[in-house]
């Protein structure tokens, strides 16, 4: 794996994808968080504008860490508490042959993984489609932090990147955004089995 872009991650999303998918939007002015502010490239209309440029580049170097992760026969976890985006991210997860979360988080699944799922195995990868900041599906975040499990998560202007190893810069909320995330993360995950 000497080779600069083994995976062809740059190939996989492109700045046009991201504009025309509409994950340059963040949130309102007034509902952010200041430790996404290196990742705004300003506001128009009382709006977050998030700066693609920093988004392709930390979506690529994620890309490439999923890819090693799934090429050297990692488990990948894809989590998504948000209601609207189940199915998605079922299918994602069943179509890429890995994991995932849709429901609730149960405290301690990571942390207390013995006592709560009867296994000691923990994924090698954790794919947060949207980051939450507040409420149970926060422990989420929190407790792949705890347990030193590399995560990967779309953080929008209202989240927080620091407890996320490789954040991606975007709208979480917008569907055309979020089926652009699970095309991608589908297709490397099933370029880096076909490469094994």
């Amino acid at each position: 794996l000497n080779q600069q872009d083994f995976f062809d991650v740059h190939q996989l999303v492109s700045l046009r994808d991201l504009f025309v998918a509409g994950v340059h939007y963040g949130h309102h002015e007034g509902c952010w968080n200041p430790l996404m502010k290196p990742y705004l490239y300003g506001t128009r209309e009382h709006f977050h504008i998030i700066d693609l440029n920093q988004t392709i580049k930390h979506f690529r170097l994620a890309l490439d860490v999923l890819c090693h992760t799934v090429y050297r026969g990692g488990k990948v976890l894809f989590i998504s508490c948000k209601p609207q985006f189940e199915e998605l991210t079922q299918s994602l997860a069943r179509d890429s042959g890995e994991y995932f979360v849709t429901q609730r988080w149960r405290g301690g699944t990571f942390t207390n993984s013995y006592m709560v799922l009867e296994t000691r195995n923990l994924p090698d990868l954790v794919v947060f489609l949207h980051v939450p900041s507040l409420g149970r599906n926060a422990l989420a975040v929190k407790e792949t932090a705890m347990c030193n499990i590399p995560s990967i998560g779309i953080v929008d202007s209202d989240c927080n990147p620091n407890l996320i190893m490789y954040p991606i810069p975007g709208n979480d909320d917008m569907p055309s955004a979020v089926q652009m995330y699970c095309r991608i993360f589908k297709s490397a995950v099933l370029t880096a089995k076909e490469k094994r």
